[in-house]
């Protein structure tokens, strides 16, 4: 009997890797034919060792719309066989639009649609930008959306924004633990003494992350006597067109109490170095996995007040919560948590994302969704 086949369509192999690997492979151990659909990089050969097929996409990151979208979109058109049950899994807009433009060509199949997150999209304060994240939203809702789609969520708040209510309605959006964390590969960090208090930041070095807000409200704090320090750990990503300039990049390494690691493996090891973790996005999240790492840590969280990081931080008592772009907030959101019991609330924080946002957790929702649409008959 032929496997039934998931295609994941994603924009990174790396991205795929880090975020949802597990998927691929509990779908291999459920009997799935797994075959990824992304820009091939290093990672497609950690990804192929698992029994994985990696097909090279023609399309390519270019802003808000994929290069050599209609040659992607015939890709995967060519590995929806007839013949085999086939299930596309698409990932955040990059995906969405290729999955919506195939099925616009060839007719609706089972589709999951991860929404990862707005993007820079949802991050941007400009009209421009605004209208055009409400355009997009609608042109995937009305491609993608159907009794044969599930959509996957990472926040409360993105769904009520594409405009999902029909499918809400009808039990078709699954609100996940993000994509998932190992608890036991993020142990909790022993008690560290203070001063300095220590945070640090994990992320793409892109400007939705708030990096330089960090940056900006660790340099008030310790002009005011603070002794604060602040991590940066993660790579630049050139082809974001929100990425940080490598001057401005050099200029967060120099500022006093900052330190830059750039992209490393070692995360696990570096949050149990910290006290705290620091995450002032301007918004676009769907539930950042670094939160949940940090968290797993025994980290509590200073955020912002922007979907995902602000559900998942309670003011308080696994963290504190600041204005989103506001460096006077972020800082008072600092002293809050230097005056409050960190290893309390790293405690908490631990406990908070043991229940639910485990990789175990999330991955046996996403395995019943596949599961349900492959179903002989399947009907929604």
């Amino acid at each position: 009997m032929t496997r039934p086949r998931i295609l994941f369509v994603i924009n990174e192999d790396w991205f795929f890797q880090s975020h949802f690997l597990p998927w691929a492979i509990a779908a291999r151990d459920a009997g799935f034919e797994a075959v990824l659909h992304a820009a091939r990089g290093p990672a497609a050969e950690r990804i192929e060792a698992e029994g994985i097929k990696v097909v090279a996409a023609k399309a390519a990151r270019a802003g808000l719309v994929p290069k050599n979208l209609m040659p992607a979109a015939r890709q995967v058109m060519g590995l929806v066989e007839p013949a085999r049950p086939t299930l596309v899994h698409a990932f955040g807009l990059h995906g969405m639009a290729i999955a919506s433009l195939a099925r616009t060509m060839s007719g609706a199949f089972p589709t999951v649609i991860s929404v990862t997150g707005l993007g820079f999209l949802a991050a941007s304060r400009t009209p421009a930008t605004r209208f055009a994240s409400g355009a997009l939203a609608l042109a995937a809702r009305s491609a993608l959306d159907g009794n044969r789609t599930v959509w996957l969520t990472e926040n409360p708040s993105d769904a009520m924004t594409m405009g999902l209510k029909r499918a809400l309605r009808a039990g078709r959006v699954v609100q996940l633990g993000g994509a998932g964390v190992d608890i036991g590969a993020f142990t909790a960090r022993p008690p560290l003494a203070r001063p300095p208090l220590k945070l640090a930041l994990v992320a793409r070095m892109i400007r939705s992350k708030g990096v330089d807000l960090a940056v900006a409200a660790v340099g008030t704090l310790r002009a005011e006597g603070l002794d604060v320090t602040l991590t940066l750990v993660g790579a630049g990503d050139p082809l974001n067109p929100r990425a940080y300039t490598a001057v401005e990049l050099a200029g967060f390494a120099a500022s006093p109490g900052v330190t830059a690691l750039g992209a490393r493996r070692d995360v696990a090891a570096i949050l149990r170095q910290h006290h705290a973790f620091i995450l002032p996005s301007r918004g676009g999240e769907g539930l950042p996995k670094a939160l949940l790492e940090a968290a797993a840590c025994g980290l509590p969280a200073v955020v912002t007040d922007v979907p995902g990081c602000r559900e998942f931080v309670v003011e308080a008592a696994t963290g504190t919560i600041a204005r989103p772009d506001d460096v006077a907030s972020l800082a008072e959101a600092i002293r809050r948590l230097h005056a409050g019991d960190v290893d309390a609330m790293g405690q908490a924080a631990r406990a908070r994302v043991s229940d639910g946002y485990s990789v175990e957790t999330v991955t046996a929702a996403v395995l019943g969704t596949y599961r349900t649409l492959t179903a002989p008959r399947a009907a929604m």
